[in-house]
């Protein structure tokens, strides 16, 4: 008897150990969760929330892992957890999960990178993006190394804007079609560029090129946020078609970012985290990307995809976009 009473007694300390270790560890995952959802304003907080992913599919693995050992308490917590988070990211991007159909005929195909991440030499991939047969490119970080070849691409895109600086805010704009009204503002140090692009037969499309060195301590990230409440309201002014080149080097679930999107009133093209390269690996779901495709609601979205290098690094995005009602 005593026997059996010492095998009671420390079956039930186990137990009690047990139940008090999974709640501890339940409230860490809750804790952590809510820090992701709803980030406090915090430099760590921010710089974290990049990996808001990575801590998703965590949930879902720990879920597994605990559906396994029996671990009630941390299996439903994990998975209601994955459950949220992945509902918040999913809002983050274009809920709509198909592409509009192509079935207008007057459309427009949009390309925006950047020469400076490619492993290529610059003339190489130069000649890589004006090969893509895009109607409109955007180049970020334009510098004035890249006049020159962007000049040899004059027979195929007549309609040239082009901005070269040393820093990273030079810009350059090739078109196929007329530009109409280009001009550059300066806005809280940061060069905005904004031109109407003409479409034959159709009505005009407002184009606005806008980008941001990466905030790295928390006044940079009031400042971001200030400049983005300011572009908000001046492109909410605008009524006409419009679409928003952008990298604000923000993940797109940032508050910044979110906040950006509801005040504009603009749409993400990219429907969730991962690179639509041909090239790249089903791992680049963990990546969290910057460049930004936005439209307004009177336009729609038939395709989009990104753009890599030789070496399958994406160093841009295409997208193509047509009127809900024809241009």
């Amino acid at each position: 008897m005593d026997r059996l009473s010492i095998f009671v007694g420390l079956s039930t300390r186990w137990t009690s150990g047990s139940s008090a270790w999974q709640w501890a560890v339940v409230g860490l995952i809750i804790a952590v969760s809510i820090i992701f959802l709803f980030p406090p304003d915090l430099l760590i907080a921010k710089l974290f929330s990049s990996y808001a992913v990575h801590w998703m599919l965590f949930c879902l693995l720990a879920g597994i892992v605990s559906l396994f050992m029996g671990y009630e308490r941390l299996l439903y917590t994990c998975f209601i957890c994955t459950g949220v988070l992945a509902f918040y990211l999913m809002n983050s991007f274009n809920t709509d999960l198909k592409f509009s159909k192509l079935s207008r005929p007057n459309s427009i195909q949009v390309l925006f990178a950047n020469p400076t991440l490619s492993t290529d030499r610059l003339d190489e991939t130069m000649e890589h993006l004006l090969g893509q047969g895009a109607d409109l490119i955007i180049l970020e970080e334009f510098t004035p190394v890249g006049v020159e070849l962007a000049t040899h691409g004059r027979s195929d895109y007549p309609h040239q804007y082009l901005l070269p600086r040393a820093d990273t805010q030079g810009k350059g704009v090739l078109s196929k079609l007329p530009l109409i009204g280009a001009r550059q503002q300066e806005w809280m140090g940061n060069l905005v560029v904004d031109f109407g692009v003409t479409i034959p037969g159709s009505d005009t499309l407002h184009v606005c090129i806008s980008t941001h060195l990466p905030p790295i301590t928390m006044d940079g990230y009031r400042k971001l946020g200030s400049f983005l409440d300011t572009l908000a309201g001046e492109l909410s002014r605008t009524t006409s078609r419009q679409l928003l080149v952008a990298n604000f080097n923000l993940v797109p679930w940032s508050r910044e970012l979110r906040n950006f999107r509801r005040l504009s009133g603009l749409k993400a093209s990219r429907r969730d985290n991962a690179d639509a390269g041909q090239a790249n690996s089903p791992i680049d779901i963990l990546n969290a990307p910057n460049f930004e495709l936005m439209y307004s609601n009177d336009l729609e979205c038939t395709g989009y995809s990104t753009v890599v290098d030789s070496s399958g690094k994406t160093i841009g995005l295409v997208g193509r976009y047509q009127h809900k009602f024809g241009f």
